[in-house]
């Protein structure tokens, strides 16, 4: 990624700069929101009037001195760790992007055919850069399902806290832990959605070429390159993660808001048992 970059002539500079105008702040917000989520929930117990270890029972006492600090220690450590590998899904929208620009570059120079070694040259791009994709795709592919197992996982846990009978200074915690959950899926599905659409757009500008003007032989291997491009690139995990794209988004948080709207439910059937 960073040999393309340096030898990228200026109009593909341009479209790099382009996607980075686009995701900069959407991106360093997101880091500077994870990092306050990991800042509260470290500190929480040092600054809140809540209890210390948090709803965890241990076999054995932890009320006194040094152990309590050393079992802090630790958790501040689970904290930092679970921080570094939600904020690691950022390289993986890196790389997801760096694709799709790749994909719409390659577009802007299939519309410029002139001649048939221009042509032969965007084959081979259009190659390699399929190979580089699923590569990307095949890496980054699990990191995505883990980042959405543990997100709902998240999500549903951090509902039923602040669902619950508890101070509202918890809840807030636990917002913030949600709602960085939810930020963390749709930092991967935005960039994947825009790899479909560009690595299907390559066969549009294929289409939009002078096409109709170059012997048939070119035509008939335009043709081809059209036929493959109906299969865009996705991230998927067979039987186990379905195309990851926003419409995919869509529907986890809505599944997501029907679990939490059913513990809802749930929760007020067994206070008004109580009552």
């Amino acid at each position: 990624m960073e040999n393309y970059i340096q030898q990228a002539k200026p109009e593909e500079k341009d479209i790099f700069q382009k996607y980075v105008d686009k995701c900069k702040l959407f991106y360093g917000l997101t880091l500077c929101w994870i990092t306050i989520t990991a800042v509260a929930i470290i500190f929480g117990p040092l600054l809140l009037p809540q209890p210390f270890p948090i709803e965890v029972q241990y076999p054995f006492y932890v009320g006194q001195q040094p152990l309590k600090t050393i079992i802090y220690l630790h958790h501040t450590m689970a904290v930092y760790q679970s921080y570094v590998q939600v904020c690691s899904n950022v390289f993986v929208a890196v790389l997801l992007w760096f694709v799709a620009a790749r994909f719409e570059i390659l577009s802007h120079k299939f519309r410029k055919i002139r001649n048939f070694s221009e042509f032969k040259n965007c084959i081979q791009l259009h190659q390699r850069l399929l190979r580089y994709a699923n590569d990307v795709v095949m890496t980054i592919r699990y990191i995505a399902l883990s980042s959405i197992g543990f997100s709902t996982v998240a999500v549903i846990f951090s509902g039923l806290t602040f669902l619950s009978r508890q101070p509202l200074t918890i809840k807030a915690q636990f917002l913030t832990v949600a709602a960085s959950s939810l930020i963390e899926v749709f930092v991967c599905a935005w960039p994947a959605d825009y790899v479909l659409s560009t690595s299907n757009n390559v066969g549009h500008a294929v289409y939009e070429s002078l096409w109709y003007k170059k012997e048939v032989s070119l035509q008939k291997n335009l043709l081809y390159i059209t036929l493959r491009c109906q299969q865009p690139v996705s991230v998927t995990v067979p039987c186990m993660l379905p195309t990851l794209s926003l419409n995919y988004y869509a529907s986890y948080l809505s599944t997501t808001f029907s679990y939490l709207t059913t513990f809802r439910v749930i929760f007020a059937v067994e206070d008004g048992l109580e009552i």
